[in-house]
């Protein structure tokens, strides 16, 4: 069981998401993204239980079944997943 930074580096740039991505320094975490403005957002579980995320099963069964989880978490009155300042969104965008 790895990480995947560099398959996480490479789906950002493919999305034009701006950041430097990194593993991240906290213990449950996977990734942490330092945003332009200097904001740190850590994301995704680590060490993952199960089969982990779209980025390491493929799977479309399970990672629409994350998706329907996920889509309804709010933060400041619209989809978590929109808002660049939230986990959900880099894990959303990135890991799924």
């Amino acid at each position: 069981m790895y990480r995947k930074l560099s398959v996480v580096k490479r789906i950002a740039k493919e999305l034009n998401i701006k950041g430097k991505l990194e593993v991240s320094n906290k213990t449950n975490k996977r990734f942490m993204i330092t945003l332009l403005d200097g904001t740190i957002i850590h994301f995704g579980q680590w060490p993952f239980k199960g089969r982990g995320t779209y980025i390491d099963h493929k799977d479309e069964k399970i990672k629409s079944a994350w998706q329907a989880r996920h889509s309804k978490i709010m933060k400041d009155g619209e989809p978590a997943y929109l808002n660049i300042y939230s986990p959900e969104y880099y894990s959303w965008h990135l890991l799924w």
